[in-house]
């Protein structure tokens, strides 16, 4: 093959001799993971992730006993320890997202329950939660862990768990697909019309780079989203569905809350 018809992204390899790893991170920064052994005691198998603007100011958040700084790029957020399952504030993007969960790993949690925002591409889920059973996968981070497809899947025993809590607790939600893209800036309605062709009721940034790293880790994952904006509705146009940056705060702090309804129900198992 002539090196201009290679297509990189395309060329994952089974090879899992990695130059690079979370573990040697870890062993070059122990300050940052000095917490990994009370973790470990403690049996702690599950994070929570989440997206939160400021968690100081987070009624949820800001008495947590922090025991972690993620650190991406120039931004730094937090992980919290909460009764038996740590909470994780993410960053924007399946690279960032696939790096706290490769990090968060070497505390020993192999369960992750991610609940973040998205774009709607149906009207008539826009006001549902949706619990993700599969993502299309229209992004990078994915394809350094799957052989190419077009969807991965999320961890079926894990939906059911939540599952069953959203039934019982009465929420409105649907199970559907995802498209998980890089370019937020980049929707055209050509690729609009083909993520609902391929079945997906949304859009956002994390879930399939998060869902393919768990498959090649061995790691439960899975995602729950609510709307922060329509990309597409009956006018076919875009429209923001939390208006100013207060009422997108605190529709992420009802997030938090929810979470923390969440974590309570699974400590009582």
């Amino acid at each position: 093959m002539n090196n201009k018809d290679i297509l990189p992204i395309l060329m994952f390899g089974d090879d899992k001799n990695e130059i690079t790893s979370a573990k040697q991170y870890a062993e070059h920064f122990k300050n940052e993971f000095k917490n990994v052994e009370k973790i470990k005691q403690l049996n702690i198998h599950r994070c929570y992730i989440i997206f939160h603007d400021n968690q100081k100011k987070s009624k949820f958040l800001k008495d947590l006993e922090m025991i972690y700084e993620y650190h991406a790029g120039s931004c730094t957020t937090g992980v919290f320890l909460y009764k038996n399952s740590l909470v994780a504030i993410a960053q924007l993007g399946g690279p960032a997202a696939v790096n706290l969960m490769e990090e968060l790993s070497v505390f020993g949690i192999d369960e992750f329950v991610a609940v973040g925002s998205a774009g709607c591409l149906d009207d008539k889920v826009k006001n549902k939660f949706v619990l993700v059973s599969k993502a299309i996968r229209d992004e990078g981070a994915s394809y350094h862990y799957l052989k190419p497809s077009t969807f991965v899947l999320t961890s079926s025993e894990l939906n059911k768990e939540i599952e069953t809590y959203l039934k019982e607790n009465k929420f409105d939600y649907t199970k559907g697909i995802t498209r998980t893209t890089d370019a937020y800036f980049r929707g055209t309605q050509k690729k609009t019309k083909l993520s609902k062709n391929l079945g997906a009721v949304c859009v956002e940034m994390e879930c399939a780079s998060w869902a393919a790293c768990a498959k090649f880790r061995g790691f439960k994952f899975s995602q729950i989203l609510y709307f922060s904006d329509v990309v597409i509705n009956i006018r076919q146009q875009w429209q923001r569905i939390t208006k100013t940056t207060k009422e997108a705060l605190d529709k992420k702090e009802i997030i938090a809350q929810f979470v923390k309804n969440m974590i309570d129900d699974y400590s009582k198992k």
